[in-house]
């Protein structure tokens, strides 16, 4: 596990979030037809009913709700404050830094995927790459910030020329969609993503997934499973501040990270 600290202009809000330097340079714009059929014979009253429902006994977990945070060769624990990792094999740690005010405004897991093929079939393992990147938020005790802010987070992706839509996924309603983006080298083009809420006590995680961890559809394929693993360890410390909600909860540098660390301006 290594990890890199790189420069974002402005700030995040529950509503806004990066998807800059996604850790992926895949940009499938046949997810287009996928991404409608996600949402195909979905009702708002599947959605209500999806929302009432617990998704977390398998995690992300509150603090409250661990026995111990400390880090063990078994299960390494990387401390960033509101976020507890734990170390993923096979995967790198990026840490997002608001250029104006040099906080750290999100968490990102690029994690690569090997495929093995049949045994019968006489080809290479295959390495798939996607993003998982993170943030925490105060919530209302009463929950339910994830449908208020689902509408505005689907209005600002139509509005910047994409697509958006809702669907089942391993969090009760999933949204996925598909932003414009300019590629390293000037093409224009798509990047898929799905978002995965999880809502604790006072506090709501929010998981971006890009890469081809946002396109597949199986959710038992190891490339899902892996971000699926990683999402699900997460631990949030939300404090005893009073935070409006939608306020990102403070994230900090690791201590405990004994990896390569490089600053780069993005």
């Amino acid at each position: 596990m290594i990890f890199k600290r790189g420069r974002k202009r402005g700030s995040e809000s529950a509503v806004e979030e990066s998807t800059e330097d996604a850790g992926v340079d895949e940009l499938d714009e046949s997810a287009e037809a996928d991404q409608e059929s996600v949402a195909e014979d979905i009702t708002d009253e599947d959605f209500t009913a999806l929302d009432e429902l617990d998704w977390r006994s398998s995690g992300p977990y509150d603090i409250n709700e661990v026995e111990s945070i400390e880090s063990t060769e078994e299960s390494p624990k990387i401390d960033l404050g509101s976020l507890i990792l734990t170390a993923v094999p096979n995967a790198e740690l990026r840490l997002q830094v608001a250029e104006e005010t040099g906080e750290i405004v999100s968490a990102m897991l690029v994690l690569e995927t090997i495929v093995e093929p049949p045994a019968s079939a006489n080809q290479k393992p295959q390495t798939y790459s996607s993003a998982l990147e993170l943030g925490a938020y105060a919530a209302p005790r009463s929950g339910g910030l994830w449908a208020e802010l689902r509408e505005e987070i689907s209005r600002s992706a139509t509005e910047a020329g994409g697509t958006a839509s809702l669907g089942e996924g391993p969090f009760g309603v999933e949204l996925r969609r598909l932003i414009p983006v300019t590629t390293p080298d000037g093409e224009e083009g798509y990047q898929p993503s799905r978002m995965w809420v999880a809502e604790g006590p006072r506090w709501l995680l929010r998981g971006i997934v890009y890469g081809q961890a946002a396109i597949e559809d199986d959710a038992d394929s190891p490339v899902v499973a892996d971000v699926l693993s990683a999402f699900r360890q997460v631990i949030v410390r939300r404090g005893d501040e009073a935070m409006a909600p939608g306020d990102l909860l403070p994230l900090t540098m690791p201590t405990n990270v004994s990896a390569e660390s490089e600053a780069s301006d993005t």
